[in-house]
């Protein structure tokens, strides 16, 4: 077979140039049985690109046919759906900012422990002159009661940040007929 006579049958550089891949993996491909020599180290072009195209299909098939592009888009797309529902849980109330509920429960927490402090200086005036056991009992149950009314009594609303409140078009214009 005279090779000179047929142009498509070149060397594993050629054939390496022509496919994108360097002459070492042209020879790694013929040693795994993907691409075929015709006459020493020489290699049909046209045999060989199919063989390739074939192999990488199914390289890319075998990967489970992602496309790395595709899959970073949908992570991106995930994440900012993501955000946007923890955006809607805030403004529905659903969910509260940490820094908001820290500086609401601090405020609660530091009021309800100065209600428990002030019990002995309020509520010894009034015990001092008691006797009966079962009056003694509900002064002290209606000083902690009042202490502990600090903690049930609290706004839903203090737990929104200013940047938290979504105003409806519709709320404002029903706002102005009134």
């Amino acid at each position: 077979m005279d090779v000179n006579a047929y142009p498509w049958v070149v060397t594993a550089k050629i054939l390496g140039k022509i496919l994108g891949i360097s002459e070492r993996r042209v020879q790694q491909l013929r040693e795994d049985g993907v691409l075929e020599v015709e006459s020493k180290a020489r290699y049909d072009v046209r045999k060989c690109t199919r063989a390739y195209i074939a192999f990488k299909t199914q390289e890319t098939k075998s990967a489970g046919g992602k496309n790395p592009l595709e899959d970073e888009k949908i992570k991106l797309t995930n994440v900012k759906r993501r955000i946007e529902e923890r955006k809607l849980q805030i403004m529905e109330g659903g969910l509260h900012r940490s820094e908001t509920v820290k500086s609401v429960m601090a405020g609660m927490l530091l009021n309800f422990k100065a209600k428990l402090q002030a019990l002995p200086t309020t509520l010894a005036p009034k015990l001092l002159s008691q006797t009966q056991l079962p009056v003694i009992q509900d002064i002290i149950t209606e000083g902690v009661d009042g202490a502990l009314n600090e903690l049930a009594d609290y706004e839903p609303t203090m737990f929104y940040d200013d940047s938290d409140i979504i105003v409806v078009a519709e709320d404002v214009e029903e706002g102005d007929n009134e």
